[in-house]
């Protein structure tokens, strides 16, 4: 399965890291606020793997790693060969997933093919199918992601796009029951753009962003604002 998107210089989506975001097709999910719509609704040309991995031979000593995003890429069936010969250019490899296949997480980390993953939680579970747009919302596979994550010694995040008609302060509660002990959380604000699946979501103030930081925050090690 190709890729059917690429960023190919980003300061943003790999923390202190020049990076190449990669973006694929697939997804489980349908959550209306998602930025990246197109992509995952409409997206029909593809891009040669070949031309992705001779642009990347081609920038060695100018990125650093690169982000494996879509879409849920842990939907590819051959995502982990794909990352294989990604890693064999000596890039980092970060993986962008909504949690729905531990398996998959767990391989790729125990081969050391991915060094960091960046997991969406949604909102509460209690809202988790309201807010990905889908009657089954794998939860049980979420959990089990979760609790991989903060169980193996991977450097990860979670993060959750705050959604003003989606999440309260209750939620936040109960996100921090759900992700008790984790490393970090980042409240990413929600922007409207052109490419989202849905239109007419609001953002969260930052006030009120801030108050389910101050919620969250006895509860995960290091909890902040990401674009406010």
């Amino acid at each position: 399965m190709d890729f059917v998107g690429i960023d190919k210089f980003s300061l943003l989506d790999f923390e202190d890291r020049i990076s190449c975001v990669l973006f694929c097709k697939p997804c489980n999910y349908r959550c209306p606020f998602c930025h990246n719509g197109t992509t995952v609704l409409e997206a029909e040309t593809v891009i040669p793997f070949e031309d992705i991995l001779e642009y990347l031979e081609s920038r060695k000593g100018l990125i650093d790693a690169v982000v494996v995003s879509g879409g849920e890429p842990t939907l590819m069936p051959d995502l982990k060969e794909k990352i294989i010969k990604l890693k064999q250019l000596g890039f980092l490899i970060k993986l962008d997933t909504n949690g729905t296949n531990p398996e998959v997480v767990k391989d790729l980390y125990e081969n050391h093919l991915i060094d960091y993953v960046a997991m969406d939680i949604k909102n509460s579970f209690v809202k988790y199918a309201m807010t990905v747009g889908v009657k089954n919302a794998f939860l049980d596979k979420i959990s089990q992601t979760i609790k991989f994550l903060m169980t193996s010694g991977i450097d990860y995040e979670f993060r959750t796009t705050l959604i003003d008609e989606f999440h309260n302060e209750q939620d936040m509660r109960d996100i921090s029951e759900t992700i008790k002990g984790a490393k970090r959380l980042y409240l990413q604000k929600y922007v409207d753009r052109e490419s989202c699946i849905a239109h007419g979501y609001h953002e969260v103030s930052k006030e009120k962003a801030e108050r389910f930081v101050d919620i969250l925050k006895g509860s995960i090690e290091q909890v902040a604002l990401r674009g406010y």
